[in-house]
């Protein structure tokens, strides 16, 4: 029988394996390459001489109060080169106050800012601008309320954020797997938000439509209910109504200029600029030609995550669970997922390769493996009870489990005993668990690499 090489992401590494021809289910997928990619500054050139619904950049920034906002490193991408270009543009307006704020969510700003920080002072300098870089702290950082999102999530933000009257997001789009798409909202919820504010948010992602592909700014009305991004937008555009002034919120509309792409290895390809309404109902369009999918779901999947960090930690390549697995299997279905999640040094030893610190870890990890026994509206029962950030994740991983049947395999560095512990049955040889399941000639094979980097849906 003929055999095939089919090649995935393995950490930083790749690795092959041989699977007949006639047990795969089409082509094996990958997010396509952009076509027509730049480089960075010339893309930002063109989209920033090119705003949307705004004035120039320039022009809103001159002599008036400036916050940057840009996304933290907890996801790979252009960061440093969008902060430098924003940087530049407002140094060359001169206003009267200008802060950088680092939108880490309620990511570890000691870990997820360590080189953006310095970056931007560095940008700053050089382009001799008197600059406050602030990483925000979910816990820590001065939050002032503004109001409530129509959902009922009490809206606390940053109090730099609403000092300023100018607010410019630089962003950079993709799938994500609850809010649909990454986008330019998240950077104010959960991006700058007090820790009350991201768990009533993220409590949304427990609802079935909050999924990947789906988002109020598509343009497809079929695909605009997501109670987790319509509670976002709805965050971000309320702030927009209300402004610090001498100790109190005042409302009052302020001016925000978005610059939103999509980037793959230091190319950009689509990008866009100006007031982000003019342009968010574009994005979704654009991040679905580079990486969504549609196939027959298969009795099998086998799927890599992608590259660190997707493949460092148990609970990064849960995404590829949401994002590619579950559009490409059928219920009862199995997966393997081949993924080191042999995590970073600096993480203590009981948490590394599990999650990315020791408090996602305790609600994440450790929340799955004690509601595992329990049945699955038991397990969803006390979760919305006891709701608290990561307990979505384990949340989708039960309903995978129990819910849609699928069983799921692992190949790691992690301990076996872990895996186990989880839920996943661990994989020592990924060639004999494809042997295997190719001889039994009950279904087929899906191969994904780079599953976080994409949207699978599964045709009726």
């Amino acid at each position: 029988m003929e055999r095939r090489d089919i090649t995935l992401s393995y950490g930083k590494d790749r690795r092959t394996y041989s699977c007949p021809a006639g047990f795969l289910a089409g082509e094996p997928l990958a997010p396509r390459p952009l076509t027509g990619g730049r480089p960075p500054r010339e893309a930002f050139a063109d989209a920033l001489a090119h705003p949307e619904g705004s004035p120039p950049l320039r022009e809103l920034v001159r002599g008036r109060r400036v916050a940057i906002v840009i996304a933290d490193e907890f996801r790979a991408g252009l960061q440093q080169e969008i902060l430098d270009v924003l940087i530049a543009e407002v140094a060359a307006a001169r206003p009267s106050h200008a802060a950088l704020l680092i939108a880490t969510g309620s990511h570890d700003p000691a870990i997820y800012a360590r080189t953006l920080a310095p970056a931007a002072r560095d940008s700053a300098a050089r382009h001799g601008l008197d600059l406050l870089v602030h990483v925000h702290d979910c816990d820590r950082s001065v939050h002032r309320h503004v109001g409530t999102t129509p959902l009922g999530t009490p809206v606390d933000l940053d109090e730099l954020l609403l000092s300023a009257d100018v607010r410019i997001y630089g962003h950079e789009s993709k799938h994500h797997y609850m809010c649909g798409y990454s986008v330019i909202d998240k950077l104010v919820v959960p991006g700058l938000a007090a820790r009350r504010t991201i768990e009533a948010n993220h409590k949304r992602a427990l609802d079935p439509a909050s999924l990947g592909g789906r988002s109020p700014w598509h343009p497809d009305p079929n695909r605009k209910h997501n109670p987790f991004a319509e509670d976002v937008r709805d965050a971000r555009q309320l702030s927009e109504w209300r402004i610090w002034r001498d100790g109190a919120i005042v409302e009052q509309r302020v001016d925000t200029f978005g610059l939103d792409m999509i980037s793959e290895a230091g190319k950009v390809g689509w990008i866009a600029a100006g007031r982000p309404e003019a342009f968010l109902p574009r994005m979704p369009v654009e991040v679905d030609r580079v990486g969504a999918f549609e196939v027959r779901p298969a009795r099998y999947v086998l799927v890599s995550p992608g590259g660190p960090p997707a493949s460092q930690t148990f609970y990064s390549t849960q995404n590829c669970f949401d994002m590619a697995i579950l559009g490409a299997i059928q219920p009862g279905g199995e997966a393997l997922i081949i993924a080191p999640c042999d995590g970073r040094p600096d993480v203590p030893p009981d948490v590394r390769g599990l999650a990315p610190d020791a408090g996602s870890k305790a609600l994440f990890y450790d929340g799955l493996v004690q509601l595992l026994p329990r049945p699955f509206d038991e397990a969803e029962a006390w979760i919305r009870d006891h709701f608290e950030l990561y307990l979505w994740k384990t949340h989708r991983v039960l309903r995978l489990l129990k819910v849609d049947r699928v069983r799921l395999f692992l190949h790691s560095e992690l301990d076996p005993a872990l895996v186990a512990a989880a839920g996943l049955v661990p994989v020592a040889d990924p060639q004999a668990w494809i042997d295997e399941r190719a001889a039994r000639g009950d279904g087929l094979c899906q191969v994904i690499d780079d599953g976080n980097r994409m949207l699978v849906v599964g045709k009726p």
